[in-house]
């Protein structure tokens, strides 16, 4: 019996080691892993375009002539995006980031964080170097207003962070229009999201407009956090 009993145990440890040191089913488990990834990325991208698609009527054109605001009120700040080349090219670059991961202090396709997503496609857009930090960005660009209704389209969003208490910005976004705004969210990574969604409309601080004069100005050293 006890010859029986220490042959099973040997055997369970054979078999645990085999798995363990088996490269084919590291692989696949790799695989299975990266697949999970991907199609969890797929299914956010496709509900940022669901949400683009219901909020921004005629997207699937790619033309300025959709975008919300085409005729801002005369008191309305004129911002860089009011050109509609610069206004087609913004959301061509956005659509390229659409379901890149999030990561802190991450600015590349593996991973980003908020502010260095807006950094990163203030650059690709206007070819300018934007600091990549939510604070140093929010007093960088002219505060306008509280009130959505009173944003155009590539215009910032500024939030508090996570601490409802605190009154620091903490993260930021690229408005599109009704609502809906681009952000790396620290949970789900570079998506589309509707201001009534989660607590977003509670920790709105402010919009900021890019001004012309904005494209200007000379290169900044990116900072990094956001």
């Amino acid at each position: 019996m006890k010859n029986l009993f220490n042959f099973v145990k040997w055997l369970v440890v054979v078999s645990i080691i085999a798995i363990l040191f088996n490269p084919l089913l590291f692989a696949r488990a790799k695989k299975s892993s990266l697949n999970k990834k991907a199609n969890y990325r797929t299914t956010l991208v496709q509900e940022s375009l669901k949400k683009i698609k219901m909020y921004l009527l005629g997207y699937e054109i790619i033309s300025a002539d959709f975008y919300p605001n085409k005729y801002p009120s005369p008191n309305s700040p004129k911002n860089i995006f009011s050109d509609l080349y610069l206004k087609e090219k913004l959301f061509r670059n956005i659509l390229l980031w659409l379901g890149t991961p999030y990561k802190l202090g991450g600015s590349t396709r593996k991973g980003i964080d908020c502010s260095n997503f807006v950094a990163r496609i203030l650059k690709e857009t206007l070819n300018v170097n934007f600091p990549a930090n939510a604070q140093t960005q929010a007093r960088l660009f002219k505060k306008v207003t509280c009130n959505l209704e009173e944003l155009s389209f590539g215009d910032l969003l500024f939030f508090t962070g996570r601490n409802r208490k605190s009154k620091k910005i903490g993260h930021v976004g690229i408005y599109l229009g009704n609502g809906i705004f681009v952000h790396s969210s620290t949970s789900r990574g570079v998506i589309v999201t509707h201001i009534s969604e989660g607590y977003y409309s509670q920790r709105f601080r402010f919009g900021a407009v890019i001004e012309p004069s904005n494209y200007l100005f000379a290169s900044i050293k990116p900072e990094f956090g956001g």
